[in-house]
């Protein structure tokens, strides 16, 4: 009997264990369990707001613009999102006669007590922020856009008073002989930093799928190209030479507050231009290099998408390290991931001359 009662111990026991690792190992069916998501769906006063925004360049005006309906315009969409410090972009193709665009926020009441006028010279032809993504790490490949070259951004920034929650507003454009065409509408989500408690962990990087290919941590990717070396003695001649890109190490963590940083050790070789150019030959370089990034992160649970707005980021390249800050913080990522209870799959399109590729990032939790 002893032995019976101490042998059914041992498998309750073993079945108590058991069903705790497996409920450990699976997916949170609540992924919002604080509400930072709902947050998302209340109304931001648009006095306040208008108050907090920022558009370099313009003119806040008390009152409002009135359309004359004579310019034509229109916009593609009519929701966007924004980010807490950062703000969003407004992009739309303007006419050849255009000459700016007045802004002004609205709500169920009416609307704000005034609103900007945004000349010409306060746009940019539009590239996208994360195409100005310029840094060397995993995510620099996310530096493509669908949108035309020839349209027109507006940049608008936000001061820390604005929360998460939702406003509208209204654009027209005018040109220089007083036309004003109609307002388009569009409603801005003030995405809430965090929102999926499944993310919040220590992940590890494993391997990058692209194309068919697999490459694991610790294996180099490498691209060969050919193109004509000038020496230092007038002669030139083609070389073929390649680049490698070897990520080392990349550990990545979401933080419950909204907050995230990843540090990536990364090796390079290329070619050393000025060494090639006196020797005439082509004279290899190789340097590694650790890339740290700091900042917050959001996710949207109706489209699976995960967004990484950067906020200070540093290098540290042959002992040498800088720091830098961007104050209303850099876009460096926005797209569709997977998620399981031990793995977190990060994806990135690339687009270069029509063609995009489509590249897979492979962490596990630690």
């Amino acid at each position: 009997m002893r032995k019976s009662n101490f042998l059914v111990l041992c498998l309750l026991a073993f079945g108590v264990f058991s069903c705790s690792k497996d409920e450990g190992s699976s997916l949170s069916k609540d992924i919002d369990p604080e509400g930072v998501n709902l947050i998302e769906d209340e109304q931001i006063e648009i006095n306040a707001a208008t108050a907090g925004i920022t558009i370099d360049g313009a003119q806040k005006i008390t009152g409002s613009p009135v359309p004359t309906g004579n310019l034509a315009f229109s916009l593609d969409y009519s929701t966007q999102t924004a980010f807490q410090k950062s703000g969003f972009d407004i992009i739309f193709e303007a006419p050849a006669e255009f000459a700016g665009a007045y802004i002004q926020l609205k709500d169920g009441n009416g609307m704000a007590s005034s609103y900007f006028d945004v000349p010409l010279s306060a746009t940019n032809s539009y590239s996208g922020k994360i195409a100005q993504n310029k840094r060397k790490n995993f995510l620099a490949k996310d530096n493509s856009t669908t949108r035309k070259d020839e349209n027109t951004e507006i940049n608008v920034g936000f001061s820390a008073a604005i929360p998460a929650g939702t406003f509208c507003y209204v654009i027209c454009i005018y040109d220089n002989q007083g036309n004003i065409s109609q307002p388009q509408e569009v409603c801005v989500t003030v995405e809430s930093w965090g929102g999926n408690i499944n993310l919040v962990a220590d992940w590890e990087y494993v391997k990058e799928v692209s194309e068919g290919e697999t490459i694991k941590v610790n294996e180099p990717s490498c691209e060969a190209y050919t193109f004509d070396l000038y020496c230092d003695n007038g002669t030139s001649k083609e070389v073929e030479s390649s680049y490698c890109y070897t990520i080392n190490g990349l550990d990545m963590t979401f933080n419950s507050n909204g907050t995230y940083s990843y540090t990536e050790n990364s090796s390079y070789s290329d070619y050393d231009y000025e060494a090639s150019q006196a020797s005439c030959e082509l004279v290899s370089s190789e340097y590694e290099s650790v890339y740290t990034s700091k900042g917050n992160w959001a996710y949207n649970e109706e489209k699976g998408e995960l967004t990484l707005v950067e906020f200070e980021y540093s290098y540290n390249e042959g002992g040498e390290i800088e720091t830098y800050t961007e104050e209303e913080g850099e876009l460096v990522f926005s797209g569709q991931i997977e998620l399981t209870a031990s793995t977190f799959i990060l994806k990135i399109s690339d687009s270069f001359e029509g063609e995009v590729e489509e590249y897979s990032y492979y962490f596990n939790k630690k």
